[in-house]
């Protein structure tokens, strides 16, 4: 092997690994969701940053990875495809999606995101936890590739001059 990487997973962005010694990173989940797919059988880890509920109609260059919709079977294609992973062999775990809910949140992005993921994760009939999501407060991950632990590291969300309280 040609020694460990960093994959940043940037808004929008997604990655996979099955080199044991990589990270996979993403920064700063408000209100888009954290899609983590783990296989221990054959260690293995894929991200996607997920920023948007719904596809519609997707822009030339776009990625799949951007949308609650398209996300989860386009980061299990990508794993398949690469890995060989079967899609019951799959922890899939969830993070992010802050519940902005009394601090005029008017779009409830962080809600339709992670409805969305779970929809198009039970049309595939991919089971996943919830593993730290809602809430006000900013998540960054930090995946091992070889251990499928993620790390989160949580900050308030600054709005305006004030702070959400931090509730989780």
């Amino acid at each position: 092997m040609g020694g460990s990487m960093e994959h940043i997973v940037s808004i929008g962005g997604w990655a996979v690994s099955d080199n044991p010694d990589d990270m996979i990173k993403t920064f700063a989940l408000s209100t888009c969701v954290g899609l983590v797919y783990y296989n221990s059988r054959r260690p293995c880890m894929g991200m996607a940053h997920i920023q948007l509920p719904v596809s519609r109609a997707l822009p030339a260059g776009d990625l799949p990875s951007r949308y609650a919709d398209l996300a989860p079977g386009f980061l299990l294609q990508q794993m398949a495809q690469r890995f060989g992973v079967r899609r019951e062999e799959l922890l899939i775990s969830l993070y992010g999606g802050i519940d902005a809910h009394g601090h005029n949140d008017y779009f409830r992005i962080g809600e339709k995101n992670l409805s969305g993921v779970r929809e198009a994760l039970r049309r595939l009939s991919l089971f996943h936890s919830d593993v730290d999501t809602g809430g006000q407060v900013s998540r960054t991950l930090f995946a091992c590739v070889g251990s499928g632990v993620v790390e989160v590291i949580k900050r308030p969300m600054l709005v305006g001059n004030n702070y959400f309280p931090n509730k989780s």
